[in-house]
């Protein structure tokens, strides 16, 4: 009997990730995949690497004499997860309304009841910290990501929860009121490049800002600075209700953590609650054995596992 496997995928807007990893939670060495995309790009521009690296995923199945049971995706929201069709319309626009499931199945020449599992990135991010990362053994947790924008999610007892004590509508951080806008303009990519602009004149990407600040650079530090005080100021409230143990961050400006943990540290020091407050380890791998579970535990309830 064959091993089998999940081709699990994060759909970022940067760039797509994909790894084979097992039922258990072991990440089949040598299969991790990455490839750019412009997520603003045409339908085609996005569909022809999207697909492409999907197809090597399936490769390396048959390389390994592995069997894949399903196909899972920590994509971005707004998302129809049941019926795999996106709504995003900041990134992705092209992909707008577009049935993803029948398209990944048509290309790749999969049968029709093959399962293809979609779920939003930001609970796939902490359902894989709390598995197999630095959330696990925590029992209250939020899980932040950094990157394009500012994904969020909360857990209770190894649930998302998406209300109750703390927790806004949806889990959402990204658009709580902050000074006139929303907090994802000031702390996401976007955010941190006009910061960054406004006092050098010059522009740069987020990976060259946090290059420069962690040579020492002034205004890089200033600017990351700036992110943790933001983010702890907006955090504070919601935690202080919320309560938890554990906060973790991911997504790629989250590599920069060790620039804005401090004034986020200061800010959440009256959370008593909280034991943890740290980067993950695994930025790139989390959110793949998040999708991993919840694409294993979707198969369970649909009696297909």
């Amino acid at each position: 009997m064959r091993k089998t496997c999940i081709l699990a995928v994060d759909v970022g807007g940067t760039s797509i990730k994909l790894a084979l990893i097992t039922p258990e939670g072991h990440y089949i060495e040598g299969t991790f995949r990455t490839t750019s995309v412009n997520s603003m790009g045409e339908r085609e521009e996005i569909l022809r690497p999207f697909i492409g690296l999907l197809e090597e995923g399936i490769r390396s199945v048959s390389e390994r004499g592995l069997e894949v049971k399903a196909i899972g995706l920590a994509v971005p929201g707004p998302f129809d997860l049941e019926r795999g069709i996106s709504f995003m319309e900041h990134k992705f626009s092209s992909l707008y309304g577009l049935n993803l499931r029948k398209i990944i199945a048509r290309r790749l020449s999969l049968k029709e009841e093959f399962p293809i599992v979609f779920k939003l990135d930001s609970w796939a991010f902490i359902v894989g910290e709390a598995w197999r990362g630095a959330a696990r053994g925590y029992k209250r947790i939020i899980g932040i990501t950094l990157g394009m924008g500012l994904g969020s999610a909360f857990m209770v007892d190894d649930h998302v929860v998406t209300e109750g004590p703390g927790v806004p509508p949806e889990g959402w951080l990204w658009n709580l009121p902050y000074e006139g806008g929303i907090l994802e303009d000031k702390v996401s990519r976007r955010g941190i490049i006009k910061k960054y602009r406004e006092l050098t004149g010059e522009e740069l990407d987020v990976k060259e800002i946090a290059l420069r600040g962690f040579r020492g650079d002034r205004n890089s530090l200033k600017v990351f600075e700036e992110v943790g005080l933001i983010l702890g100021k907006c955090l504070k409230p919601i935690a202080m209700e919320f309560k938890p143990d554990c906060i973790v961050f991911g997504g790629q400006i989250s590599k920069a953590f060790d620039l804005f943990r401090d004034p986020l540290i200061r800010e959440l020091r009256e959370v008593h609650s909280l034991k943890k407050i740290v980067q993950s380890p695994q930025i790139d791998l989390s959110p793949l054995y998040g999708i991993t579970k919840m694409t294993l535990e979707e198969l369970s309830r649909k009696g297909l596992r």
